[in-house]
């Protein structure tokens, strides 16, 4: 598709937000790549990439968020994809069977809280 696309960060005390606008295809993925390289750094509480605003992906997000997820869970470390999903991103997921293997969250706040009352209860 080639849409524009952007990432923007913003890093808090709580969570590592990479907000995603447009279109996640092979020609975009690589600005959330490069998103998620700085979140591995940055080591905070949760990572979450936030896709509200994506309108289009392919397997270039699913790849990425796939990997991203053996990567955080082997190190003990959270990741959280949040929605809410434009339908044919939700579509995605659920043809292909992902949805069951990432850590899909109905928005930021959400996730958020979820990494919090985790670390709360330790």
């Amino acid at each position: 598709m080639g849409d524009e696309q952007m990432v923007t960060v913003r890093e808090g005390s709580q969570a590592f937000v990479l907000e995603v606008t447009g279109e996640i295809d092979v020609d975009t993925v690589d600005a959330l790549e490069e998103g998620m390289a700085r979140a591995w750094e940055v080591n905070a509480p949760v990572t979450v990439v936030d896709l509200s605003h994506v309108r289009f992906a392919d397997s270039s997000l699913l790849n990425l968020l796939l990997e991203a997820r053996a990567r955080y869970g082997s190190a003990g470390r959270r990741l959280a994809v949040a929605g809410p999903f434009h339908d044919a991103v939700r579509r995605l997921f659920d043809l292909t069977g992902t949805a069951g293997h990432l850590p899909l969250t109905e928005d930021v706040a959400t996730a958020v809280r979820g990494a919090a009352a985790d670390t709360d209860g330790r």
